[in-house]
């Protein structure tokens, strides 16, 4: 397995894996997130910017799983300490090569990927729900720092 950073040639790939992560968000939160295709424009905007990246991991030849992976900056507010972090905006690994340990290297890359940058930490979001993702989650290192609520009206 290798990871490596995605190119233009990636992005039909990406765009599938994308595909599989929103039907999976749909299930979890149907309700409010529904099956789409990826946005190619976004996709390519991500690879050309350069505080941004996609993580490819690619076994031969064959893409497996990718992360979106940013450089962020704590908003410029008093009450705020000052932080630059990263966020991982998206992860997915392709259903069929789940359970091999895929998502824990697209992580362990992520944190090159942060330090190599001096970056102090990083920070993700999980739908509710997602259990198998907070369990890789939590089992490499992540905890909880803010909760989402929402109340129907």
């Amino acid at each position: 397995m290798r990871i490596r950073i995605a190119e233009e040639q990636d992005i039909t790939e990406i765009e599938s894996l994308y595909s599989q992560l929103f039907s999976t968000m749909a299930a979890l939160q149907p309700d409010f997130i529904s099956p789409a295709f990826a946005d190619r424009a976004f996709i390519r905007k991500n690879i050309e910017e350069t505080e941004t990246d996609i993580l490819i991991a690619e076994e031969n030849g064959n893409t497996e799983g990718f992360l979106l992976i940013q450089e962020k900056k704590t908003p410029p507010y008093d009450c705020f300490i000052p932080h630059r972090y990263a966020y991982i905006m998206d992860i997915c690994v392709d259903e069929c090569s789940r359970g091999k340990g895929i998502g824990t290297m697209l992580l362990q890359q992520a944190r090159v990927w942060a330090k190599d940058r001096n970056l102090e930490y990083i920070e993700l979001g999980v739908l509710a729900g997602n259990e198998g993702a907070s369990r890789l989650y939590e089992k490499m290192g992540f905890s909880d720092v803010q909760k989402t609520m929402r109340c129907r009206l």
